[in-house]
């Protein structure tokens, strides 16, 4: 009659394949090269070393289960966690909470990459950098300061261009520093009054004083 045996077992230098193989060591008389490690579908992991449990039937070993002990996160009730054993990870906690914690993050998405919230905040201590020939916001933006230029590595000539709308300005001081402002087809007025450069003056002082109109 065949037995099937179910040990403990420690497991080493596994080795990556179409099916990942790897030494186990139960007993100093139960070991064994290239045991197989089958993976479930979805889900793949390299522990390289471990421990766990292995079967045996008719000469035949698997690994039934491979764990890294030592580096396990340990878990609130029902919380689940994608680990690394350097210690980033993502965790499932309660209150439909989902945690990422990593020293840096990539998200590879060749076609979009989408968020569907109410809210965004990004807390970013140094700096938030977009590298995009367009940045684009249907509605309002708020920004507490802003500059035109500037940026490292940036591409073309620094500009700011409005196509339409309005500018409205209150209590604000402006300042230019060897600035050319350049208007064509437009107007500007200050207190109702026009000041563009076809407006003209008249009743103007001449000579030294020419400050302004006669009051």
């Amino acid at each position: 009659m065949a037995f099937i045996q179910l040990r403990r077992a420690s497991f080493r230098k596994l080795v990556e394949g179409l099916v990942q193989r790897v030494r186990g060591d139960a007993t100093e008389q139960d070991a064994k090269d290239d045991i197989e490690r089958f993976l479930d579908y979805g889900f793949a992991g390299n522990p390289v070393d471990g421990q766990g449990l292995k079967i045996d039937w008719q000469g035949h070993t698997i690994v039934l289960r491979m764990d890294r002990l030592a580096e396990r996160p340990q878990l609130a009730a029902y919380e689940v966690s994608v680990w690394h054993k350097e210690g980033h990870k993502v965790t499932l906690r309660d209150g439909r909470l989902i945690e990422v914690e990593c020293d840096r993050m990539v998200v590879n998405a060749s076609e979009s990459y989408e968020v569907n919230t109410k809210t965004v905040k990004i807390n970013a201590s140094t700096m938030a950098r977009f590298e995009t020939p367009v940045v684009q916001a249907t509605q309002l933006v708020q920004s507490q300061q802003s500059t035109i230029g500037g940026v490292p590595g940036g591409v073309g000539v620094a500009a700011a261009v409005m196509d339409g709308g309005s500018i409205a300005y209150q209590n604000v001081t402006l300042s230019y520093q060897n600035c050319t402002s350049t208007y064509q087809g437009g107007s500007m007025t200050f207190n109702g009054k026009d000041i563009t450069n076809t407006h003209m003056h008249t009743n103007v002082v001449t000579g030294g004083d020419n400050s302004g109109p006669v009051a």
